[in-house]
């Protein structure tokens, strides 16, 4: 299955997810800081809904700030949107390939595959994708360190999957689900409860 399939996939299981939650589980505060899982979904929403040009204005009319520019969009969209047609236009734009500037196809199924852990984990009802997407997201963020700071933050350790056949780096070790790893190096405090080895200490710290 190509990138873009698995990404159709993903976000077709997700809205059928969302779809099931409570009005209470929209309010409950997600692993991404001061955002509730709402806003999480709305966020989610920006990538295969507005165009390149959409995207580039609101990034403009941000000062061409990253994290002013997502507060805007996530605002707006989870205003205009009630929890019910966040969940539906989850499910509508599954297909979509559209993808905002600067942002390649790994970075567009990475959003995908973090947020909607962040979402799950937040709310406590499981939701999993295929343990291929976590080790996917895995190799790739291992090298990237805008935004996310994951290749500094797994610099001289060793991570290794005990639900999958990876690992990446040397040093001390850092073991766990590939879905745990992945929330732990992109910096969600919750996931290092899930993780053992003697590399945790450090990783925990940065």
């Amino acid at each position: 299955m190509d990138t873009w399939a698995r990404i159709e996939s993903g976000r077709e299981a997700f809205g059928g997810y969302l779809a099931h939650l409570s009005p209470d589980d929209w309010t409950k505060p997600s692993l991404c800081a001061d955002w509730t899982v709402k806003d999480v979904v709305a966020h989610m929403l920006v990538i295969p809904t507005l165009s390149k040009g959409q995207v580039f204005r609101a990034f403009a009319g941000s000062g061409f700030k990253l994290d002013k520019m997502n507060a805007k969009l996530v605002n707006k969209l989870a205003a205009q949107m009630p929890p019910a047609e966040l969940a539906a236009k989850t499910t509508s734009s599954a297909a979509s390939h559209s993808m905002p500037p600067g942002l390649k196809l790994p970075g567009v199924f990475n959003e995908l595959v973090v947020h909607s852990s962040d979402v799950a984990e937040a709310v406590g009802q499981p939701f999993d994708l295929p343990v291929t997407d976590y080790v996917a997201c895995l190799e790739y963020l291992k090298d990237v360190q805008p935004v996310f700071g994951t290749k500094k933050r797994v610099a001289g350790l060793e991570l290794r999957a005990t639900d999958a056949d990876w690992s990446t780096g040397s040093g001390p070790t850092v073991t766990g689900s590939a879905k745990q790893l992945l929330l732990a190096v992109t910096g969600r405090q919750s996931a290092f409860d899930q993780l053992t080895g003697d590399g945790l200490a450090t990783l925990r710290s940065r």
